[in-house]
């Protein structure tokens, strides 16, 4: 997917779709209302630095940070013992952003942003200065005054020209940008190439008719073997599978929950597009019995492929590049990834979202600064990326080359593809079916609902548990 034919593409694809919006891993509820102070801006307190141009000649970094005096930041991300190598990676990263800036020191925290903790950071104001969620998120964590408001940054660096202008419209409100886009996935279907062949199947379903008969072919229950996966389990994470479903069957992700003039909000639960993909679900359960005995989450969902327990799995294009940071002697070679089946009228969609970089309302100026460019740093210097690619030379675990969405615009977006051209590690050319649909605009790209998105996730989550734990569950009345 990552061609320099995506400038063209982006362009196209921001006159006609909607794009991008939450989950990294899976999907989550946002944390829970706190008294947390309400955003900060960056304030003119901390001298203007003197601006010199990057080395990208893209983003411009300043000469010093924080009038150079000492700061520290906690920066999430820090990849544990068990991953020596990334580890090493990312100690040398932050040690040449030291060196650049030696009065800025570099705190690396492994916290994992979840719903059931992160209110417990809040709450003990805990909160690392940088810190790592999801496109949905925004409205919750301004309005709580939990991030801050990063629009003198983004206007003294022009970030706001490199990125994709609709993903960029996710991290914004009121006109006032929150956040720092840091990765975009979109949803398909990955499958076990030669089980598909073994059962007689030259490629993947193209409609959802064809999908639930083909996925019964390929359980093999002796073997321990379901023909197709999806989340079923954690709510949050089933609802938002359900949801990417329910758009395959025509539901648009502004019918979910939506504003009136008068500024009550309507909650769309209950419509034939979302009927059809939960009576789909049900076949799926009881009549084809072609899904995993086990109610998975997003993790397990990932190892039914990655171990051989699943032939087809609905997930982002991204999982395939945690499959090979997780699973470093599974042969990639054995998978492919392909377009969701049409809808009804012949339609292909993808649901889309990502992760985001937030900074803490409660840092220090000093700290705001300090870590808006360690995350600038680390994503775009023309060095730290080709840093970035070089590490798959010598770490297993780094991986190039999955089939995710671009998330910029322009000269910066074909430095990337070239990039990943160059130093791939994936069989992109197994996922050559997606990629090529993309690029042709055959398939369409929906946000995640953006109107408590993560509650509407678990509420949808808890009906498709009833759907496959009990036969005679009617999902229009549970719906």
């Amino acid at each position: 997917m990552k061609t320099k034919t995506f400038a063209l593409l982006l362009n196209l694809v921001l006159l006609a779709a909607l794009i991008l919006s939450a989950c990294s891993a899976a999907p989550t509820e946002a944390p829970v209302k706190t008294e947390a102070p309400a955003a900060t801006e960056p304030p003119a307190a901390t001298e203007a630095p003197l601006v010199v141009e990057a080395s990208t000649g893209i983003i411009a970094f300043p000469a010093q940070i924080a009038g150079g005096r000492d700061v520290e930041i906690t920066v999430v991300g820090i990849p544990t013992e068990a991953n020596p190598t990334g580890l090493a990676d990312w100690k040398a990263a932050a040690a040449r952003f030291e060196a650049k800036y030696p009065n800025v020191k570099v705190i690396g925290n492994d916290y994992v942003y979840a719903p059931d903790t992160f209110p417990a950071l809040v709450a003990g104001d805990q909160v690392p200065t940088l810190f790592q969620a999801y496109l949905t998120d925004v409205d919750q964590m301004s309005s709580q005054g939990i991030v801050a408001d990063l629009t003198s940054f983004y206007k003294d660096t022009k970030l706001d020209e490199v990125y994709n202008p609709r993903l960029l419209s996710l991290v914004s409100k009121d006109g006032k940008v929150y956040g720092v886009p840091m990765a975009a996935y979109v949803m398909g279907l990955a499958y076990n190439i030669k089980m598909l062949k073994d059962a007689g199947y030259d490629a993947p379903p193209k409609t959802w008719d064809e999908l639930g008969p083909m996925a019964q072919k390929l359980t093999n229950r002796d073997a321990g073997v379901a023909g197709f996966s999806f989340i079923r389990g954690e709510p949050h994470q089933a609802g938002w599978h359900a949801t990417t479903m329910a758009y395959n069957f025509g539901l648009k992700d502004t019918e979910i929950v939506s504003k009136g003039t008068d500024g009550k909000y309507t909650a769309g639960f209950d419509n034939p597009q979302m009927l059809a993909a939960l009576n789909f679900i049900k076949d799926l359960q009881w009549k084809y019995d072609a899904l995993p005995r086990e109610l998975l989450d997003w993790p397990t969902n990932g190892d039914a492929l990655a171990t051989g327990r699943a032939a087809m799995v609905l997930m982002a294009g991204s999982q395939l590049k945690w499959i090979k940071e997780t699973y470093a002697d599974v042969d990639m070679n054995q998978f492919g990834f392909a377009p969701l089946p049409a809808r009804p009228n012949g339609e292909m969609v993808s649901l889309g979202g990502g992760d985001v970089a937030y900074i803490s309302a409660k840092a220090t100026p000093d700290q705001m600064e300090a870590a808006f460019y360690y995350r600038l740093f680390v994503q775009f210097d023309e060095g730290e990326l080709k840093a970035k690619y070089e590490a798959t030379k010598t770490n297993p675990t780094a991986v190039i080359g999955d089939p995710s969405y671009p998330m910029y615009v322009g000269e910066f977006q074909a430095k990337i593809d070239a990039l990943t051209e160059e130093y791939a590690n994936l069989p992109v050319e197994n996922y050559a079916a997606f990629n090529d649909a993309v690029v042709a605009g055959k398939v369409g790209l929906q946000n995640e609902p953006q109107i408590s998105g993560q509650d509407y996730y678990a509420a949808l989550g808890d009906v498709v548990s009833k759907i496959v734990s009990d036969k005679n569950t009617d999902p229009a009345a549970a719906l």
